[in-house]
């Protein structure tokens, strides 16, 4: 007899979905509350780089940037999309009022990007420094907004984003090595104190307004471009409560899935790793019917439908307490092939099975770490770590090789990869060819190399760039091995370049699960152009049907095989049929630089599979 099971704050989850929070970021906080928590929070944002006061405009032009309009900003306030010239156009709005604790424009509070927001000019001045709370009067230049003489309310649509940055500015700023220490508090007219409020309408909007794509995005650029460290209640709303109100729940359920993406059939173990004291009974379910299908602490389930499953756990303590996590489209079973990692190196263990060969110049390629030199890249695509090789005062001009170990493709097919390479300085020759082989044994002068088409950065340009997808399919069934040759033409300035790899992914399709996919005679899919540009007129999908299949669908899937978009298809017919898509998600956002599925699916059934590659 199966149990009803309730599913509850799916919003929650949703945006959790979508936050790019780093592996182990937010470890030692588990299980934390009140001042514990907060404590624990500011010792991990603390410490972030630091910005000029000029140099927040560039900062908010990028947090900021309106995701239809890279040339524009979204106002706070208002709402409105706005160019990111700046000033007079929009002000730097600080949240916290900077007079409230009087920093000015000084860093680190006054040019902390976590509160700091492009604002119209004329509404930046009217807030001025008010507390934030429920207020009586109607500001008329922008709907849903009031003011009254001791608060100000923001619309409905950024309440919560205020409230999480008040509750940052809190937590990051607590009287350590010099600094103020801010406090959030229950009440209004606090100026000039280092204190903002009011906490109980705060804590309500964090609630009714959980963070937005949008919000989420902003987060990650901050840390990823500018400061370094994120804003915890972005992450994590929940936290505001565990600190700031009744706290966290006695117990809290979590859990994870061996394998979430997979053929049929797909046999999945979960493993239950809820926070809390004497729970007493689990209760899951696993395939997202509304009822319980195991009461064990781990169970194995196995899928016999393609289709993407939510999963939901609820677990009991022994003294009445419950808690609910659910996870949307978690576990994705499927008939047709996806792509697999065959090979993956990011370099940050060991390289002694990649082979490293000085031809000229007593330079050659090194890993390195170094993201403080100018000379070096200052970000990393993943990890710490990468392949570095720079000729600048060596003794000769270069010819240095890095080749990687053999990698055996027999058992794929459609194999390609993908890079992410980075220069600096300039050569009157590129300085990087990427090249494959076939018959490598040590020495590469004397194996056949063939020369493959990467898109690499341009020289100077001092960004990383992404190689775009590399046609394998000539090596299918072949071992082979990769190399990177760099050049110089002589070994100081305007003649030699510096250059770095890293994140490099083979990927391919198990040859049975290609042959179960490409038994459909009677289908087609394509599109065209691919790749696309993020900011074209999108890519063209044709697809082929035998009969007028009223139950077809397009869909856009990511590597990981999670589903990205639904195109909406009209006038379908028996013949070829055609959608365009525009290279944007369901929430009409702009998806990242990378591989995506198209999926031609009909009576639920995946018929076909292409790849596409978007490139911003």
């Amino acid at each position: 007899m199966k149990k009803i099971i309730i599913i509850v704050n799916l919003l929650i989850i949703n945006y959790l979905l979508i936050a790019q929070i780093p592996p182990g970021y937010y470890d030692g906080t588990e299980g934390l509350t009140g001042d514990d928590l907060k404590s624990a929070l500011n010792n991990i944002i603390d410490g972030h780089t630091e910005l000029s006061y000029t140099g927040v405009w560039n900062a908010l032009k990028d947090t900021d940037e309106d995701p239809e309009n890279t040339d524009n900003v979204i106002l706070l306030y208002t709402g409105w999309s706005v160019s990111d010239s700046g000033y007079p156009i929009w002000n730097r709005e600080h949240t916290w009022a900077k007079s409230h604790g009087d920093f000015g424009n000084d860093p680190p509070c006054g040019t902390d990007v976590h509160h700091l927001r492009p604002t119209d000019v004329q509404v930046n001045g009217d807030r001025g420094n008010l507390d934030f709370d429920y207020s009586d009067n109607p500001y008329t230049t922008i709907p849903g907004c009031f003011y009254d003489g001791d608060s100000w309310e923001p619309r409905d649509e950024v309440k919560g984003d205020v409230a999480r940055m008040i509750f940052y500015m809190a937590t990051r700023y607590e009287g350590e090595n010099g600094e103020l220490d801010l406090v959030v508090v229950d009440e209004v007219n606090t100026y000039p104190n280092p204190e903002h409020g009011k906490l109980s309408a705060l804590l309500e909007w964090n609630t009714m307004d959980p963070p937005s794509v949008f919000e989420e995005m902003r987060n990650d650029r901050i840390y990823d471009n500018w400061q370094g460290n994120r804003n915890p209640f972005v992450d994590h709303p929940e936290f505001a409560d565990y600190i700031w109100g009744s706290g966290a729940p006695a117990i809290i359920a979590d859990f994870y899935a061996d394998i979430t993406v997979g053929n049929l059939p797909l046999s999945v173990q979960f493993t239950d790793t809820s926070v809390g004291e004497n729970i007493i009974s689990w209760s899951w379910d696993l395939d997202g019917d509304g009822y319980e299908d195991s009461d064990l602490q781990n169970p194995s389930f196995v899928y016999q439908n393609a289709g993407f499953y939510t999963v939901a756990l609820i677990i009991e303590d022994n003294i009445g307490n419950t808690d609910t996590e659910t996870k949307i489209d978690y576990v994705h079973a499927t008939t047709a092939s996806l792509p697999i990692e065959i090979f993956n190196e990011s370099f940050e263990s060991t390289i002694s099975d990649w082979s490293i060969f000085n031809l000229s110049s007593d330079h050659d390629w090194e890993p390195s770490d170094d993201t403080t030199n100018y000379t070096h890249p200052s970000t990393v695509p993943d990890g710490d770590w990468y392949m570095y090789a720079n000729n600048y005062g060596a003794d000769e001009p270069a010819n240095d090789w890095l080749i990687s170990p053999t990698i055996d493709l027999a058992q794929f097919d459609d194999p390609y990869f993908h890079f992410e390479a980075w220069t600096k300085y300039s050569d009157t020759v590129a300085g990087l060819e990427v090249l494959v082989s076939l018959n490598f044994t040590g020495d590469p002068t004397t194996t056949d190399w063939t020369t493959l088409t990467a898109s690499l950065p341009a020289q100077n340009s001092d960004n990383w760039q992404n190689s775009g997808d590399i046609d394998l399919n000539d090596f299918n069934g072949e071992e082979i091995n990769f190399a990177f040759q760099y050049t110089s033409t002589g070994f100081g300035t305007n003649n030699t370049t510096a250059w770095a790899i890293d994140n490099l992914v083979i990927m391919g399709y198990e040859i049975s699960s290609i042959e179960e996919l490409n038994n459909s005679p009677n289908y087609s899919l394509s599109n065209y152009p691919n790749p696309f540009l993020i900011n074209s007129a999108g890519t063209l999908i044709s697809f082929s049907l035998p009969n007028n299949y009223n139950n077809t669908q397009i869909e856009i899937y990511n590597i990981k095989g999670q589903k990205v978009r639904q195109l909406a298809i009209r006038n379908l017919n028996s013949g070829i049929n055609q959608v365009i898509w525009d290279g944007t998600d369901k929430n009409n956002s702009k998806v990242k630089s990378g591989i995506y599925l198209i999926n031609l699916k009909i009576d639920n059934k995946n018929i076909i599979i292409k790849k596409c590659l978007v490139i911003h």
